[in-house]
């Protein structure tokens, strides 16, 4: 698929595409493995795995977004409750742990007339987050089976997935806005609670970007400069080029902030001024600091 020039939108959802992806997540769900955790549940019949999600989606909040990156917005922000991962700086740990208790069960429907409103009230794309779409799989796609086909469909992501679902989201998902959240699996481990994050990561981002427009979000954490971001955003830059790449410098500790340890507060100034440094070394041909261009533009969507 190739880029669009800046300010135009790319194509929309390819029916083909759509309803193969329909019918292998509707299968895949019988033993779901439709993401990396894998937990061979029967979501048709009720049974809960990791995320703790049926088939039916909760959201949670839903509303046009005008602060995410510069070439998104006006963006359709839809929040769906249900996550893969356990991250301790979670900003919505309880969509994310106990997605029963969080949003209101809308129709596949009535959420997709939301979306018809929204990009009539100027939203540029429908943009799935959470919690995490991709443990929602089967409930977007059945939105988006009633979407306008113009609808430009961004999948924001940690892209804790699998090769077989980004092979099937494509011509579904026209931007991959994907977090690369650490550079070390021991981090990972520690912070989110999986293992084998570097690999997965380093062997799914390059596929994203043939898929679709890839954006990739790194947030800098408080005394992870040489452990998570230098290895995050060299690897990037040797390994996806092409990608639009964004260094996110607003960290909020959360439920951490009565903690110990530097990860309780924000960022320190000269750990800020040397990521910024790094960041500007390694010369992005496409780079965002906290969603704005760098170097005047941006691939626009």
């Amino acid at each position: 698929m190739g880029r669009p020039h800046h300010g135009e939108l790319s194509p929309g959802v390819d029916p083909v595409a759509l309803q193969g992806a329909l019918t292998w997540a509707r299968e895949r769900y019988e033993r779901c493995d439709v993401c990396a955790t894998d937990c061979k549940v029967n979501r048709h019949a009720g049974e809960l795995g990791h995320c703790r999600l049926g088939v039916q989606g909760r959201v949670y909040k839903e509303y046009l977004h005008l602060g995410e990156e510069r070439s998104l917005v006006p963006s359709h922000a839809i929040y769906l409750a249900g996550c893969n991962l356990r991250c301790v700086f979670c900003s919505d740990w309880g969509p994310v742990v106990h997605p029963e208790r969080h949003g209101a069960e809308l129709t596949p429907e009535a959420l997709a007339q939301r979306v018809a409103k929204r990009l009539l009230e100027g939203a540029r794309n429908v943009n799935f987050v959470g919690g995490l779409p991709d443990v929602n799989v089967l409930y977007i796609l059945e939105t988006l089976a009633h979407c306008p086909p113009d609808t430009h469909v961004v999948w924001n992501t940690n892209l804790w997935t699998t090769e077989e679902a980004i092979d099937r989201l494509t011509g579904v998902v026209g931007t991959w806005l994907a977090d690369l959240k650490f550079g070390s699996d021991r981090c990972a481990k520690r912070l989110a609670g999986v293992d084998g994050y570097t690999e997965r990561l380093h062997r799914l981002l390059p596929l994203a970007a043939r898929s679709g427009e890839l954006l990739v979000r790194h947030l800098l954490m408080p005394g992870h400069l040489e452990c998570c971001t230098r290895p995050a955003l060299e690897w990037l830059r040797q390994n996806v080029p092409e990608a639009t790449v964004n260094l996110m410098t607003a960290y909020h500790p959360f439920a951490l902030k009565s903690s110990r340890g530097p990860m309780s507060g924000s960022v320190e100034p000269q750990e800020l001024k040397e990521s910024l440094a790094l960041f500007e070394s390694l010369d992005f041909p496409n780079a965002m600091i906290d969603g704005e261009p760098v170097h005047g533009t941006a691939p626009g969507l």
